[in-house]
């Protein structure tokens, strides 16, 4: 595989963040807090917060002042910064500037957990098992990457046999809460129900049948056929019956579950869907033609949110750079200028569309998409909920 020249891997800081700061002063402390504020909205975040935020109280308590997180996002690329994590154990941040992409770390607080899903600057963690993940409940975290804290997630009253994968958190933009799902079955033959979990209310609440039509899914879930957007969660279904693949949803406002078709091309049975994903407001999915070319990569985008007529093939992604395994496939994120940020077979991949060249970044591992959320997880976690740590 040939790597253009860009898209260079950088540490942007390679300091302990708990390194004490040196007594003289810097002549940049002595600009205004406006000129501060317009100079650390230039810098990677993992360069903000592994270093600039020790640097000083009041750099300190400029960074992690809402006021500058609402700026820094408003002046920052969409679907630039990534969470990054390699063998369940390390956290980093991932982030695009130009031709660059800085990499730092995020400290780690629990020694191996997994991607559930990252929603309005949380992420949601689920204790890492290689044994029977799914005999009895995991234990489930809630972290913001930013501030460092992190909470429990309340475990289940009695126990069931839990799929966390077919769970996840979002968000209901009306009531400004956080809400986490979760779909279990109390016996091999019962009916799948559903749980929610209000973020900072202390336990979880029945919401009634989940549908059955999930069932099919439990396996084939691993962390690449579900998406938070539109305040709904979704779950990519692919089944051995062409005549099953479609999306399910949970919308955490009504708290009901529904349906989106996918486009007519995924009923050839030839055809095969790869993974679920967001783009701006709606949702894209991948896929290819196991019959004609297995090897190209396509991906469809619904531009309008819920129409299924809207479903639009935007982007062919062929095989040119020599992938070893083409059939490990994974769309992280379509950026808005149409570069493609992928993992493809071991490695992370970055491909211009315009170009159709590869770069490949000489990491391996999971990558999702994040953006960062400059609140305390504390405001968050409204009322009696659970303890709220500091990494």
């Amino acid at each position: 595989m040939t790597d253009p020249p860009r898209r260079h891997l950088a540490n942007a800081s390679s300091r302990n963040k708990k390194r004490k700061p040196e007594s003289s002063e810097c002549y940049i402390s002595r600009l205004p807090d406006d000129m501060l504020r317009v100079i650390f909205c230039k810098l990677p975040i993992g360069m903000l917060l592994n270093d600039c935020r020790y640097a000083c109280k009041s750099w300190r308590a400029i960074l992690l002042d809402p006021d500058f997180g609402n700026l820094y996002l408003s002046l920052k690329e969409p679907s630039t910064l990534f969470l990054y994590m390699k063998d369940y154990t390390t956290l980093h941040w991932l982030e695009f500037q130009g031709e660059f992409c800085f990499f730092n770390p995020v400290t780690n607080f629990i020694k191996k957990y997994q991607f559930v899903n990252s929603c309005n600057g949380l992420l949601y963690l689920r204790e890492y098992r290689s044994r029977n993940p799914y005999i009895e409940d995991l234990v489930m975290y809630i972290l913001n990457p930013v501030t460092g804290e992190y909470m429990f997630v309340p475990p289940a009253e009695v126990g069931r046999d839990l799929e966390t994968e077919l769970g996840g958190l979002g968000f209901s933009p009306q009531t400004n809460e956080f809400k986490a799902i979760r779909i279990y079955k109390l016996g091999v033959k019962k009916d799948l129900q559903a749980d929610v979990y209000t973020l900072g209310n202390g336990s979880w609440r029945t919401v009634g049948a989940a549908p059955d039509i999930l069932e099919y899914c439990l396996f084939y879930h691993w962390g690449y056929m579900k998406a938070f957007v539109n305040g709904a969660f979704h779950w990519l279904l692919v089944s051995m019956d062409d005549d099953l693949d479609q999306i399910i949803t949970f919308d955490f406002e009504t708290e009901q579950f529904g349906s989106i078709e996918l486009p007519e091309i995924v009923e050839f049975e030839g055809y095969e869907v790869l993974n679920l994903g967001v783009l701006g407001e709606t949702i894209y999915f991948c896929g290819h033609d196991k019959i004609e070319s297995e090897q190209s990569k396509e991906i469809w985008v619904m531009r309008q949110y819920g129409v299924v007529e809207s479903w639009t093939k935007m982007f062919v992604i062929e095989n040119r750079g020599g992938v070893r395994n083409p059939f490990i496939f994974r769309a992280i994120a379509v950026l808005n200028d149409g570069d493609i940020f992928l993992k493809w077979d071991k490695i992370l991949v970055w491909y211009e569309l315009e170009t159709e060249s590869y770069t490949t970044l000489g990491i391996e591992g999971r990558a999702i998409v994040h953006e960062p959320r400059f609140v305390s997880l504390k405001d968050d976690a409204k009322g009696d909920g659970p303890k709220v740590c500091r990494v």
